[in-house]
């Protein structure tokens, strides 16, 4: 909202006045994706690749059990809570992408559960293809759009833009998902620890938990 502000300071008073709930992910009271766009299968494919994009983190050794469901994971300094039952994690991407987040990833590792469980309906192959079922009419030609008078009439200027000053910078903006998987580190098959492979491993093998 800085940065908006210093763009300037009437996109920031319009967001403030329609309300968070209507531009920002977190607070929207129904579930969004990152990309709007009319092809329901661009959308799930692209939110398919981002889960895939997730680190396999290994939290076997700290991840503790609260209840029946409900279980901590520590993510460095950082803890989560995950609730099976509710679908959730503190971190809010598991039930914002409907899709288990990395700390529920490493509860379901730890307790030997398939995801298929806790995906959204929308994202299985049933439901991609039931959207197939309902006949789609192709828009009728562009010189029979009825358009009323007064939009034909109106004209849209560019947004206003002052070009700041230094030299333009050449790194693009990472998107929040970028952001937050940050660099991927892989771990070593035996103990399950970062920074070496097991050809390198000196450390005793992980005991699989009964």
């Amino acid at each position: 909202m800085e940065k908006i502000e210093n763009v300037d300071i009437r996109v920031k008073e319009y967001l403030d006045d329609v309300g968070r709930e209507k531009w920002s992910r977190l607070y929207s009271p129904v579930n969004r994706g990152w990309t709007m766009t009319s092809n329901i299968a661009e959308c799930i494919n692209g939110k398919l690749v981002a889960a895939r994009e997730l680190p396999v983190f290994d939290f076997l050794e700290e991840v503790e059990a609260l209840t029946e469901y409900v279980y901590t994971v520590n993510d460095g300094p950082q803890r989560f809570i995950i609730d099976l039952k509710r679908k959730t994690c503190s971190c809010r991407m598991f039930q914002m992408d409907e899709i288990p987040c990395s700390h529920a990833w490493a509860v379901l590792k730890s307790k030997n559960l398939t995801a298929d469980a806790y995906c959204s309906e929308l994202f299985k192959p049933n439901t991609v293809v039931n959207t197939y079922d309902v006949p789609i009419d192709p828009l009728p030609d562009e010189s029979e759009s009825n358009v009323p008078t007064h939009i034909l009439e109106e004209f849209v200027l560019p947004p206003r833009y002052e070009r700041p000053p230094g030299r333009p910078k050449k790194k693009r903006d990472k998107p929040l998902m970028e952001l937050m998987i940050g660099k991927r580190r892989n771990a070593c098959s035996t103990c399950r620890r970062f920074g070496h492979n097991r050809r390198s491993c000196g450390n005793e093998p992980l005991k699989k938990k009964k």
